[in-house]
């Protein structure tokens, strides 16, 4: 007798539908969804991919260079529930769900707070989260059969298609978890943490703080072991980092 599938849950079943537009070269997939947005238009679950990005940019509005053979790909969803999708957790969220989906498939990839994904000591992707107008917006680019910059790591030999996919199943799945509200996001970065064992130097609203990095806590923050004490980041950018991690 075969066994039953498991219930969805009901945030799985609130999620929209993704429907996806595939596009050969566009300035930014994240500056589309967003006119698209402003523009009063329907985007709840729309996906814009672009083989090519020409003004592609990461958090802080920093560039992000986006070559033909990455994967590059931009979403949104409605919040239907309260202004969650505004909790700054939301970003680690997605990158451990997507570092795991890649470790499954057979990557080593870490997470480095709060939103890189790293392949060995070299940058393979990341992505940006931004609140518009009632909507998540993410944006995630991944270098698969592009050049990488120098200092970055590519997927070489994977299907851009299957990355493709694999990213919004892996955005899928870690919206769920956050909106469902579950313990746990330090203990599921742990084993993936790109951080582990460093000392860092991370840069915030108030200025630029030092120290042994910790882990962070379930709420996302990372935490830090500076000279006065245990320091709690709730949002930030570690400029950098010195050590290896441990393992």
């Amino acid at each position: 007798m075969s066994e039953e599938p498991a219930p969805a849950s009901p945030i799985a079943a609130e999620l929209p539908a993704w429907r996806v537009e595939r596009h050969e070269r566009l300035p930014s997939t994240q500056a589309t969804v967003r006119e698209r947005l402003e523009a009063g238009r329907e985007v709840d679950g729309l996906v814009v991919r672009a083989g090519e990005q020409t003004a592609g940019r990461g958090r802080r509005e920093r560039g992000w260079e986006s070559p033909v053979g990455g994967s590059y790909q931009s979403l949104a969803v409605q919040d239907r529930w309260g202004g969650s999708l505004r909790d700054p957790a939301i970003t680690l969220h997605l990158a451990v769900s997507l570092g795991e989906s890649f470790r499954e498939a057979g990557a080593k990839v870490s997470v480095k707070w709060p939103n890189d994904l790293y392949l060995g000591e070299g940058k393979l992707g990341g992505l940006l989260c931004e609140y518009v107008r009632g909507h998540l917006v993410v944006g995630v680019g991944i270098n698969v059969a592009n050049p990488a910059p120098p200092t970055g790591a590519a997927l070489t030999g994977w299907e851009l298609a299957f990355v493709d996919d694999l990213v919004l199943a892996a955005v899928r799945a870690g919206l769920e978890v956050a909106l469902e509200g579950a313990p746990g996001l330090a203990g599921r970065l742990e084993p993936l943490d790109h951080l582990r064992g460093r000392s860092v130097l991370v840069e915030t609203a108030t200025g630029l703080q030092e120290g042994a990095y910790v882990g962070v806590d379930d709420g996302g923050a990372l935490q830090l072991l500076a000279d006065n004490g245990t320091v709690r980041v709730k949002s930030g950018t570690v400029r950098q980092w010195s050590g290896r991690p441990e393992g």
